[in-house]
């Protein structure tokens, strides 16, 4: 390394430079997590949303098996008047007897399908209770989610123009950084999530923890030259 070089001021400007750097990888962490958050919304959404139609699509059933129910009853109703009028006609008691059976036929007929429309009635009433509840909910949950996505459009702008000032601090702050130890910082800053430059913690790396051998703290505290953690490859500074 250059003699021409102050390593001591050059690891200042890594330390101003890693603020800015952690801002910038905050920033994008932020926007990269939120289409996968509106996408979490859609779905909240859809899920109440299939809930209320599914109710729907319940009360519709019920009331066509309430109809077709309704239309046999009418029937069989129909075949009663018909039959008691025809009842009167018969001849002979045999077939007056037979006739009366096929009365009292229906009629049993009739009684269950009443009771089959009265239950089914009070299915569809309590379906349609549910439909009230299940729509309220839906309109509920839709109307918190488009604010949420709302402020999340909020923010996204926000942190766009954050990221944006930044990034223009950052290209008029590293013209003053030696561009080879910039180099070497940027690499490790890419291959480590945004946190290239840590300090020397109780003999330790701040960056994965690993204890360090007493002569690398020393290095470090020299500062004669960059000194990377064995561990984690991360540039190593004193607070000191």
């Amino acid at each position: 390394m250059s003699e021409k070089i102050n390593l001591a001021d050059e690891i200042k400007r890594l330390i101003e430079l890693q603020q800015l750097d952690g801002e910038i990888f905050r920033i994008k962490g932020e926007l990269e997590a939120m289409p996968e958050k509106l996408k979490e919304f859609s779905a909240i959404i859809k899920e109440k949303e299939s809930i209320y139609t599914t109710s729907e699509e319940k009360s519709k059933k019920l009331k066509v098996q309430q109809k077709e129910k309704e239309i046999e009853l009418q029937t069989k109703e129909e075949a009663i008047k018909k039959h008691q009028t025809q009842l009167y006609q018969l001849k002979t008691n045999k077939e007056y007897t037979a006739m009366e059976k096929e009365i009292a036929s229906l009629k049993a007929d009739n009684s269950i399908l009443e009771e089959g429309i009265i239950k089914l009635l009070d299915e569809t009433d309590a379906v349609e209770k549910e439909i009230t509840e299940n729509k309220k909910i839906y309109e509920q949950e839709k109307s918190r989610i488009e604010s949420e996505k709302k402020k999340v459009e909020q923010e996204k702008i926000q942190f766009e123009t954050e990221l944006k000032n930044i990034e223009s601090q950052r290209s008029e702050f590293v013209k003053n950084i030696d561009k080879d130890i910039l180099s070497k910082y940027e690499r490790i800053l890419q291959a480590k999530d945004g946190l290239a430059l840590v300090p020397v913690v109780l003999d330790a790396c701040d960056g994965c923890n690993m204890n360090l051998p007493p002569q690398v703290i020393n290095e470090v505290k020299l500062k004669n030259d960059l000194i990377f953690c064995g561990n984690c490859s991360r540039i190593l500074y004193s607070k000191d």
